[in-house]
Parts: structure tokens; sequence; C-alpha cells
């Protein structure tokens, strides 16, 4: 009993290793460049450095945004993967305060303070 569960687990597992080696395969001839991580990265980033990056979409954008498109063009902008949590994070503890950068006009709609 033992032996089968072995032989159909290695099947399951080489059926697996081939659909990934066969779409690894179309990635590469697709010349797409690959998607950086945030292990690509050359250096530490400063402090606050998404909190730069969510005002300068913002500023860039001049009218409200939804947070998710806030994080895809600060990704676009940067040309990295951001986490989502950071953008969400710099967003929600910078609406309140007298040094506020942002201001939530709806739900998940934020746009720059002064404007």
């Amino acid at each position: 009993m033992v032996e089968v569960a072995g032989v159909l687990s290695n099947q399951d597992l080489q059926g697996s290793l081939a659909r990934l080696a066969k779409k690894l395969a179309g990635v590469r001839v697709s010349g797409v460049p690959p998607r950086r991580t945030l292990a690509h990265r050359q250096r530490p980033r400063r402090p606050g450095w998404v909190i730069e990056a969510v005002a300068q979409v913002l500023a860039d954008r001049g009218q409200p945004m939804r947070a998710k498109d806030i994080h895809a063009a600060v990704e676009a902008m940067l040309g990295e993967a951001v986490s989502w949590g950071s953008v969400k994070n710099a967003l929600a503890t910078n609406i309140a305060g007298p040094s506020r950068r942002f201001v939530r006009i709806a739900r998940g709609r934020y746009v720059l303070a002064g404007r």
C-alpha cells in the first residue's frame, strides 16, 4: 500500500514539474522582462519612501484616486513590486493630524491634502 502511494505521489510530482518546466520555457521565449521583486533591490530604502511615492502619484494625477490604482501607479513609477500593505498603511496613517499628507474623500478614494 505504501509503495502504491509513493508511486502515485511521484507521478503527481512529475506532472507538476513538467507543467512548470513548460510554463517557464514559454515565459523565457516570450521576451517579457521578469518582474522585479523586493529581493532585487540594490540598497535599502530610506524611511518614508512609500509615502513620498504615494504623494508623487497623487500630485501627478491631480485628482482623487482609488487606493488600488495608487498602488498600481506606485509600482509602475518605481518599476518594482511594492507591498500593498505599505501603500495602504501610508494612506491610512497620513490622513489625520496637523501634518496630514492625504485626504480620504470616500471609502478607498484619496487625494493629496491641500487640493
